[in-house]
């Protein structure tokens, strides 16, 4: 892929991407460009509201009805179901590790594979979550492995 800078005295940036058809390596970049215009709306422990990147966050889990959102530095809450965190930011790498997670795969740094098809990934926080056996199969399609 080549790329090209130019610095114009527009007051607006613009990206412009030419390609011969639209395939995964500009889907990736596209989504690239859009993950810096999304934001997820949360709320913290004094429901003071923040708007986060879907970069941020590093796992999102399901507890009693509530869906909490990590990202390295706090905890917060979210209106938005796991199914539909995972459809809005899955092209982002938000990927289902079981019933009640979504998991950031660019915060993961170290996956171990464990008993009865199930692996154990690490993140870059330190956490340890379990990618169920319905789910690793997923995991290791997406990852190429």
């Amino acid at each position: 892929m080549k790329i090209t800078v130019e610095h114009t005295g527009s007051a607006e940036n613009e990206v412009v991407l030419r390609c011969p058809s639209l395939d995964e390596e500009m889907l990736g970049v596209l989504s690239l460009l859009r993950s810096g215009l999304q934001r997820l709306c949360v709320w913290d422990g004094s429901r003071q509201t923040t708007l986060l990147t879907p970069n941020e966050v590093v796992y999102c889990e399901t507890v009693e009805d509530q869906v909490f959102v990590y990202t390295g530095q706090a905890m917060y809450q979210t209106a938005l179901g796991l199914g539909e965190l995972e459809s809005r930011y899955g092209g982002l790498g938000f990927f289902r590790a079981g019933k009640s997670t979504v998991v950031n795969l660019h915060h993961i740094r170290n996956l171990e594979s464990q008993g009865a098809g199930r692996i154990q990934a690490t993140l870059a926080t330190g956490e340890k979550l379990i990618v169920s056996r319905h789910y690793a199969p997923l995991l290791r399609e997406r990852l190429g492995l």
